[in-house]
């Protein structure tokens, strides 16, 4: 028995040891990934990012780049923040993995894989890495050695001197392993995202003459650009229309890299102030904190003081932030609403003309009437102020150049770009080519040949989309691709070459923009009409009084239709919902945001709207729905509704609402966001955050539904103790109650080997007695 009941304990032991231990694995596993994390956030920052003078690959925006042998190149640049002073001592320091491909090995070079490909360790010999920074020729690193390589640079101060009206600082770093090509090897490098530049700098104010805007405030730099436009407590539609104008100038200008916001004067926190470049938009006597600030031109008893000026010119002025020393103050106003629009305007066209101080402009008029003057119909590249083009260098290379169409002009079906070009006949056709594009689009592509090659001027026309052409500024872009026929021949044999010719022609005749906006008026047209105009000359906004929330929606869908009307100068118009001026009304393309009940446009126009609003509510009537739900008044919905105006049927109504301010908010992004504005149909849509149900009412009751993208739910615990008692508490409910049963099942087990091992003893006793009696 005593040999049983021992095994038994054995068993209870490693049964109850493996308990623990399970239970054990799981807190470690349960707590692990949160500490692991922590270790590695303070591990990252013990490292060189920690360093306020360091500026990494992720800072830059860069991924781990493959140079492939025996030529090869990458390209990049970046813009220092305008609070930087550089001074001496910056470094690039390179992380460089280098590898070999195996072509002859020996014996004393044995192969080593990597990357799926197999390369020879050891030293090698006749590879370079050319580092320029602009012009400067940096080093000329000998790639001598295979595997992970560290080079520190050093970088001379004049090096950072830039040749672009940005200050952008261009980096080429280019890979020649020609020799390589002798012992039918390749030779690559791998530039690694733990590279990163040290930029010793003193922080000193942003210089802020208006000759260089939008910089500061827009910097094109590593650090982002926040921009918060300050209005009055109580703005004027003057005010509102002024801000929006300076929003929409502001993110056209920085290519919508700036992140723009805006807040009422008595709700400015002094985070906000440490944080933002501050745009200060409203009148002299609406911005008492003007009076406060060093300006150029003062305001004095509430109002500005022009020398020889009018009463409604605009006043625009720059300075440095008391709050932030990287940031800076714009203050865009006048003494009059008239005054401060044509500030506002003036903004929008991100061209000054400093009035005494570098950092003051005065404007005393503003053309915002569209002068529709035709430009000659043929113009050479030469003629724009362009000169030819010559492509030497492996890989791609590009050029731009800009061209106009005026406001209320589009080009005819017969437009062309007529690419004259000449090139080497040593070039691998198959490899290379010229791709033509325009804003971005590819509009066409050249593939060279031997008889290309043997004329010094070729010429292909282009044809250009109507489609492609936007109203104002144009780009039209040439890449060129050149790769040789043979890889390993000399690179300063200059055998590769592709010139595009000065004489190269733009053919754009113009004809006057036929404009219908209610053709084909649907949710899914948008942002036409609205576009249709350049200078938004046609736009009303419709607001509400005091409600932030609504501005900020309307500064957001301001932006976005003046980024894509892409228009010299803005000119739209605001107007709160109840001074809408009857002589007004019939002017504009309207957009009405805000909450139905509190526009009283609205209820004007709600029993025309495609699905009215229960009278003076925010609670939608009964629409062409197949299937109606009880949904709580303050359940949060956005709401879109298109249709003609009532006061002139060749403009339209956009009426973009919400029950609340998270209703709006989630129609306001359905405006913006490609993924849902892609959605939209019909003349009306519901939108409950990414769900967007449209109709069109004037058809057959037919609902579009979108079915709404699962988001993804994170649990975040409010802190470590709760993470871990909640992890107790849910081991202690299973532990215990096993434990016990364990135990149990262990006594039962001990009983039944007790008992049997009993049985059996008994049994051979009586057994062993009844033998030895027949013998006696």
């Amino acid at each position: 028995m005593s040999k049983q009941f021992i095994r038994l304990l054995i068993v209870f032991t490693l049964f109850v040891s493996i308990l623990l231990g399970s239970t054990d694995a799981v807190t470690a596993q349960s707590i692990l990934p949160a500490t692991t994390s922590v270790l590695g956030a303070k591990q990252k920052n013990i490292g060189p990012v920690s360093d306020p003078n360091v500026v990494t690959w992720e800072m830059l925006g860069l991924s781990e780049t493959q140079l492939n042998g025996p030529y090869d190149a990458t390209y990049f640049s970046f813009g220092l923040p305008a609070d930087w002073k550089l001074i001496e001592g910056a470094t690039l320091n390179l992380s460089l993995g280098v590898f070999v491909n195996a072509g002859i090995q020996t014996q004393s070079t044995p192969a080593v894989t990597s990357l799926g490909q197999s390369y020879s360790a050891g030293t090698i010999g006749g590879g370079t890495l050319t580092v320029y920074l602009n012009s400067t020729i940096l080093t000329v690193l000998p790639l001598d050695q295979v595997g992970e390589v560290e080079k520190t640079i050093q970088i001379p101060l004049e090096a950072f001197t830039s040749a672009s009206n940005d200050g952008s600082i261009n980096v080429s770093i280019i890979l020649n392993t020609g020799a390589s090509c002798y012992n039918f090897s390749q030779t690559n490098v791998v530039i690694r995202t733990s590279s990163y530049f040290t930029l010793p700098h003193e922080l000193v104010q942003p210089d802020t003459s208006l000759l260089n805007f939008p910089r500061p405030i827009y910097q094109n730099s590593f650090i982002p650009s926040l921009a918060l436009i300050v209005i009055p407590d109580q703005p004027s539609a003057a005010d509102l229309q002024a801000a929006l104008t300076v929003a929409i100038g502001l993110n056209k200008l920085s290519f919508g890299n700036v992140a723009i916001d805006m807040v009422t004067l008595g709700k400015l926190t002094p985070e906000q102030e440490a944080a933002n470049h501050l745009i200060f938009v409203g009148t002299s006597a609406s911005l008492p904190i003007l009076g406060q600030m060093q300006l150029p031109l003062p305001v004095d008893g509430g109002k500005f003081k022009v020398s020889g000026g009018g009463s409604d010119d605009g006043l625009v002025e720059m300075v440095n932030s008391p709050w932030n020393k990287a940031d800076v103050i714009l203050v865009v106003s006048g003494n009059t609403d008239q005054g401060t629009i044509k500030a506002a305007q003036a903004v929008s066209t991100g061209v000054f003309r400093p009035n005494k101080f570098p950092n003051l402009a005065v404007v005393q008029e503003v053309q915002t009437t569209p002068v529709p003057t035709p430009q000659p119909t043929d113009q050479t590249l030469s003629s724009l102020g362009y000169k030819g083009r010559l492509f030497e260098s492996r890989g791609v290379g590009n050029v731009s150049y800009n061209f106009n169409i005026p406001p209320g002009w589009m080009v005819t079906s017969d437009a062309n770009f007529g690419l004259v070009f000449g090139h080497s006949a040593l070039i691998d056709y198959n490899s290379s080519g010229i791709v033509v594009l325009l804003n971005g689009k590819p509009i066409g592509s050249v593939r060279m040949s031997d008889a290309s090659a043997s004329l010094s001027t070729n010429r292909i026309l282009i044809n250009i989309p109507a489609s492609a052409v936007i109203p104002g500024k144009n780009r039209l872009e040439v890449r060129v691709n050149l790769l040789p026929k043979d890889e390993c021949s000399p690179q300063n044999m200059h055998g590769l070459w592709v010139n595009i010719w000065p004489e190269s022609m733009l053919h754009l005749p113009l004809e006057l923009t036929p404009i219908n906006s209610v053709s084909n008026l649907s949710l899914a047209s948008y942002p036409a009409p609205f576009i249709y105009y350049p200078l938004l000359d046609n736009t009303a906004f419709v607001l509400q009084h005091n409600d932030l929330e609504s501005w900020q929606a309307a500064l957001k869908i301001a932006t976005f239709l003046g980024s894509n009307a892409n228009g010299p100068v803005t000119a739209l118009k605001v107007y709160y919902g109840d001074d809408l001026p009857e002589a007004e009304r019939s002017k504009y393309n309207l957009l009405i945001i805000g909450r139905p009940s509190q526009t009283p446009i609205i209820g004007e126009i709600n029993k025309t709207l495609p699905i009215p609003f229960l009278g003076g509510s925010d609670v939608l009537a009964d629409g062409n729905f197949q299937v109606t739900y009880r949904i709580p008044s303050d359940s949060p919905m956005g709401y879109m509704e298109i249709m003609p105006s009532p006061w002139n049927s060749d403009n339209v109504i956009l009426a973009v609402l919400g029950n609340t301010a998270q209703g709006l908010s989630w129609a306001t992004s359905s405006l913006i966001k490609p993924t849902l504005r892609d959605r939209l149909a019909g003349n009306f849509a519901v939108i409950n955050d990414k769900q967007i149900i449209t109709t069109d009412t004037r058809l057959a009751p037919t609902i579009k539904s979108v079915p709404t993208e699962s988001a993804e739910i994170v649990v975040i615990p409010s802190n470590n103790e709760t993470t871990t008692s909640t992890s107790s508490d849910q081991q202690t409910t299973w532990v215990f109650p096993t434990f016990i049963g364990s135990v149990v099942l262990i006594a039962l087990l001990s009983a039944f080997v007790f008992i049997r091992s009993w049985s059996r003893n008994r049994i051979r006793n009586i057994s062993k007695k009844g033998g030895r009696n027949p013998g006696g």
